[in-house]
């Protein structure tokens, strides 16, 4: 399916086009690509793709969730991961789960946790599964913008591989247009780190592959298990 290969593949593209990849979110001209990476599954699959976009001179937008069941931000390796992707000059942020909460509140909360625990300013927050949140989608986040605003979903070009989902027939049609609007294109890390053939085969990789770290993490901390 996606590979670091493909990848690397796709933003040479884009590059070769004379795109500008931007961290600044109050940008949105033609020919600027605001390249966003929701993390949902893995940090260290972030750390990949910072790496390789790192080594072509690219940089994107990493945002990492508080509320996950998936991956714990605040442990010892999550953190200096985060960091590392940071001090590579990508920008990070938050990726804001409203569903976990009885109302937004609490956003302010983990925004506050957020900047204290990375040192930085969150300006741009995503959304996670945002749903209803859509039906009002311009109403910002206690003064913050997000990544649904129509400033960036509609008044841009949105190219995302949610779900799996390829994403080069509409990066062919974007880049075959005369003049080309601003872009915002949402890839998520687990998609592009493993070789497979569909979405659920690359999730499945990713499940074996924690079940083993967890195994691993048990050892490490429990003398009696296997006992």
């Amino acid at each position: 399916m996606f590979t670091l290969k493909k990848y690397k593949s796709v933003l040479s593209n884009l590059k070769s086009q004379n795109l500008h990849f931007s961290i600044d979110w109050s940008e949105s001209d033609s020919n600027t690509i605001l390249l966003r990476h929701d993390i949902d599954f893995s940090v260290e699959d972030a750390l990949k793709i910072a790496a390789l976009e790192s080594s072509l001179n690219v940089k994107s937008t990493f945002f990492f969730m508080l509320s996950s069941n998936m991956y714990n931000l605040m442990s010892k390796a999550n953190r200096n991961l985060v960091k590392e992707i940071y001090e590579m000059g990508h920008k990070i942020s938050l990726h804001f789960d409203p569903t976990v909460y009885s109302d937004l509140d609490p956003f302010v909360d983990e925004k506050n946790f957020f900047e204290r625990a990375f040192d930085t300013t969150v300006d741009i927050v995503s959304i996670h599964r945002p749903g209803i949140f859509l039906q009002e989608n311009n109403r910002d986040l206690f003064g913050i913008r997000h990544t649904y605003q129509d400033h960036y979903f509609n008044d841009m070009a949105y190219i995302s591989d949610s779900g799996g989902k390829s994403v080069d027939e509409k990066i062919s049609n974007y880049l075959s247009q005369e003049n080309l609007p601003g872009l915002q294109l949402l890839l998520h890390p687990i998609w592009w780190t493993r070789e497979s053939g569909s979405p659920t085969e690359t999730l499945n990789l990713w499940r074996e592959f924690n079940a083993s770290f967890i195994t691993s993490e048990i050892i490490l901390n429990c003398k009696s298990y296997g006992v």
